[in-house]
């Protein structure tokens, strides 16, 4: 596909440093409507210049001119396989519903681009030029993308990049469709959050600006997967919704579900959800704890406060524990006698340095979960114990660039505070691999992998939680029973509990295969060089201030000096 595109769109583009001189010479001897755009051009073009796009020569002579000033420093920062990557990832293929070479096997052929033969290839890169026009799988349209095909495929052989015999084959060959699903997801909750969260800051009405967002497709289609077969076999009962995010250790939001089925239902579950927290909320307790000089196999009393409570449900009560029994078992009344031992107060300035608000913590009962939250701030609050112990303001978005290649707000560098003590990162997280390894959490168990969380359960069943992470990857589930119906009741250590499993499994195999073809890509890339995932957008953030409108302070303060050298 590579060798295709290239061929078709820029055969020069592994010899020129950006801009091809040749090409560009034809422009001005034939007119900007000519061309002479290179691959970097063109990808300047579709990321960041997208208002100077209007027909009139002073603007055609504009943009060309800004795309000629910049390819060349975007192909030495970025490099020419990460270029190429980010160039088939964005192009479309048939409007805004089929962008990227992943979308367009999928639509076309029903495969996966590494299943592309030779002809498949040579006809999406043809497409490019005039996607309506070149449709494969229109029958006005056939005829004249199969000629294409041939045209491609006439050109790779022109320039040495596949063999005559190669050629003829392809051509016989034609197409072999797949039997892959069309790739799609529901990224509306992700993208409503994005806009209500940082569109007023950075958009004025009118205005046409390019957010560069953290979404992970591949990681959003697999939440999405795993949640709807739950609800397929019956371990979602029809009457719960749910919500989950999965979050980096920076914070920033690789997927979104907002409910079970968003055509159905259009609420925000997961950011705009408020609801009873259950043991989730014990993580400050556990935290302060440490800070208080206790450790895992420190003793802690497990016995009701006043009549029967708090209740451990069936457990009953064990008189003495250890504190690590205690949370991977849920013993409600150890958490409330040890929060009574503490100090009230301690647990709740914890909670709130981890960016839980409790509310008013007027007894040692907050610690079960009794006030409300969401799984934004809940997961946020376990990802300060993944990270290993600094606090998170959780990102939906890594740049902001309008239409004219300003960059409006830069949010790739990260602070880090610190809001968990180095010694308490490990015992915490000890205490939480025993939830899932002998614990409430069991249902959220790997094979191959280590898993570390905590389970919880509102009072009456009604809602279910298990917040946990894996690889470093922290993901936030709650379902609860939607307001006013009734159903069965469903707790963390179920459908919560397995749904982080299943999702967490899948994404830990697609992220060690996605690892292996890197390692070989990069022995293999030509030219050798490292690769740095964002550096696109890295780039894209140091645009030398020329590109600013005098008078217009840039949103990121840091020096530039070394980002541009």
């Amino acid at each position: 596909m590579k060798k295709a595109i290239v061929a078709v769109e820029d055969k020069r583009y592994f010899d020129h440093g950006g801009v091809d001189v040749v090409s560009l010479l034809s422009v001005f001897k034939g007119g900007l409507t000519r061309g002479g755009s290179t691959i970097p051009m063109q990808l300047l073009k579709n990321l960041v210049f997208h208002d100077l796009r209007r027909s009139d020569a002073l603007t055609r002579l504009e943009r060309k001119g800004a795309e000629v000033w910049y390819a060349g420093l975007f192909d030495g920062a970025v490099g020419k396989e990460e270029l190429l990557a980010a160039y088939l990832n964005q192009v479309e293929f048939g409007g805004r519903d089929i962008v990227g070479l992943y979308r367009a096997s999928r639509h076309y052929f029903r495969k996966e681009p590494k299943d592309l033969t030779l002809y498949e290839a040579a006809m999406l890169a043809g497409m490019v030029k005039a996607p309506a026009r070149l449709n494969p799988l229109r029958e006005r349209t056939r005829a004249r993308a199969h000629e294409r095909a041939l045209l491609v495929l006439k050109l790779m052989a022109e320039q040495g990049m596949i063999t005559e015999k190669e050629r003829r084959q392809a051509e016989k060959a034609r197409i072999r469709p797949g039997m892959l699903p069309d790739f799609k997801i529901q990224p509306q909750a992700f993208t409503e959050w994005v806009v209500e969260t940082w569109g007023d800051k950075y958009v004025q009405p009118g205005e046409t600006v390019r957010f560069f967002v953290t979404l992970n497709p591949r990681v959003q289609h697999m939440a999405e997967q795993h949640l709807n077969q739950l609800a397929k076999e019956g371990a979602v009962p029809p009457t719960y919704d749910a919500g989950a995010v999965m979050m980096a250790p920076n914070g920033r939001v690789q997927a979104m579900v907002g409910s079970v089925d968003w055509s159905r239902r259009q609420f925000n579950n997961a950011v705009k959800g408020s609801v009873q927290a259950g043991s989730t909320a014990k993580l400050p307790l556990l935290i302060a704890a440490c800070e208080a000089g206790k450790t895992p196999e420190s003793r802690v009393i497990d016995r009701p406060v006043r009549g029967t409570w708090p209740a451990n449900g069936k457990l009953g009560y064990q008189g003495q524990t250890t504190l690590k029994e205690a949370f991977a078992s849920s013993r409600n009344a150890a958490a409330v006698r040890l929060a009574q031992e503490i100090g009230i107060d301690a647990v709740a300035e914890v909670s709130q340095r981890i960016g839980i608000d409790p509310g008013p913590a007027d007894d040692a009962g907050f610690v079960l979960g009794s006030y409300s939250s969401n799984v934004m701030s809940m997961t946020a609050a376990y990802t300060t114990v993944a990270n290993g112990g600094y606090r998170v303001a959780p990102s939906g978005v890594l740049a902001v660039v309008d239409g004219r290649g300003r960059v409006r707000a830069d949010f790739l560098t990260t602070m880090r505070k610190r809001v968990i003590p180095e010694g308490c990162v490990e015992p915490t997280r000890a205490v939480l691999r025993e939830v899932v390894q002998n614990g409430t959490g069991r249902a959220a168990q790997m094979k191959r992998w280590a898993a570390y969380g905590k389970t919880g359960t509102s009072t009456g069943n009604a809602d279910a939680w298990f917040i946990g992470w894996s690889e470093q990857r922290v993901f936030g589930i709650w379902m609860g029973r939607r307001r006013g119906e009734n159903g069965p009741a469903l707790a963390g250590a179920g459908a919560p509990a397995a749904y982080f499993g299943r999702v967490a499994t899948a994404v830990n195999e697609w992220s060690a295969r996605q690892q292996r073809l890197e390692e070989q890509r990069l022995v293999n890339a030509r030219p050798k060089r490292g690769f740095e995932p964002g550096k696109i957008v890295d780039w894209l953030s140091s645009l030398p201030q020329i590109m600013t409108k005098p008078g217009v302070p840039s949103i990121q303060e840091k020096p530039l000096n070394d980002k541009r050298a």
